[in-house]
């Protein structure tokens, strides 16, 4: 038996459609990567979920389906309550087919900012620590700019180190700031994790991140740097030493971009008296961090530092 082709000559709309439709049914049900999910408990025992990467909020028992629902099939939760029905939770989820790779809780009879992780086990690190710039502004529209994007920075004459005390990747902190909707005012230029250093704020206009208010200093006139993966410990501890490495990096560069000493960095804690940077502060280091901070400084640029002074020259 012989088969024969026969190709058709089809109009160009005709052909950009197929192409769109058969796009549309190949990709329709690729995973999309985990899912960066905070869960909240108020006074009256509501408890609730927000995604990070769509702004979906709702029930808490209405998770798994709506994580379906996104295409999510795997996802980091963070939470600071001990009142949720954990073990409910992780089956619910499990049964929807949906793996925790993370679920941080507070650590019983520790400070808020230690907490444990009831999913596992912790990824295992890479052979070398690297950074890379990745330049992803939040949406410029009219929610973000009343509450995240204020106005012009005065000038830039401070360098500020935060901690998000969360487990999330850098680009997962972007996207909570990207699509919160609570009308809280909270956003700041980058987040930086052990791969990637991410912009999240144009370099002219100044963040809501150190707690002195609209006219104070550390608003208007520092660049705000979250170090991620703060609450990770044990196990997970890499992640964050790699995160706060390429954070001495980034903050050199910095201040070596906008001219000016190691003595312009400075700590959250500095603005508001907040307990931040709370890994930094809680084992006395800052003064060192600033210390490898200065000394790269007095030397000439490193390959890695070159290549993010190279993207803050380019970035807008």
């Amino acid at each position: 038996m012989m088969f024969s082709l026969r190709l058709f000559r089809l109009p160009a709309g005709a052909f950009i459609l197929l192409l769109f439709v058969f796009a549309s049914t190949l990709f329709a049900g690729t995973p999309r990567g985990a899912a960066a999910v905070a869960l909240s408990r108020d006074k009256d025992g509501n408890e609730t979920f927000f995604i990070f990467g769509t702004g979906a909020v709702g029930k808490l028992a209405d998770l798994p389906k709506e994580l379906r629902r996104s295409n999510y099939r795997e996802v980091d939760i963070s939470a600071w309550s001990n009142q949720f029905d954990y073990p409910a939770l992780l089956k619910a989820l499990a049964d929807a087919g949906i793996t925790v790779t993370r679920c941080y809780v507070p650590e019983p009879g520790k400070a808020s900012w230690f907490r444990r992780n009831l999913a596992g086990p912790e990824p295992q690190p890479d052979a070398v620590r690297h950074v890379t710039y990745v330049y992803s502004p939040i949406e410029n529209n009219s929610y973000n700019r009343r509450y995240k994007l204020p106005g012009k920075l005065k000038a830039v004459k401070y360098v500020t180190i935060h901690n998000t005390a969360e487990p999330f990747s850098a680009r997962q902190e972007r996207d909570r700031v990207d699509f919160r909707r609570d009308n809280a005012s909270v956003s700041f230029h980058y987040a930086v994790d052990e791969k990637e250093a991410v912009q999240i704020l144009p370099l002219s206009i100044h963040g809501w991140h150190a707690g002195d208010g609209g006219s104070g200093p550390g608003n208007t006139e520092s660049i705000g740097i979250e170090i991620c993966r703060s609450q990770c410990r044990g196990d997970a501890d890499w992640q964050y030493r790699r995160s706060e490495a390429n954070a001495e990096i980034l903050a050199c560069a910095l201040l070596r971009h906008f001219k000016l000493p190691a003595e312009a960095l400075r700590m959250h804690q500095d603005w508001s008296g907040k307990y931040c940077p709370h890994r930094i502060l809680e084992e006395n280091r800052f003064e060192s961090f600033r210390a490898r901070v200065a000394d790269r400084l007095a030397a000439e640029p490193d390959s890695e530092e070159s290549a993010l002074l190279h993207q803050i020259k380019r970035a807008r």
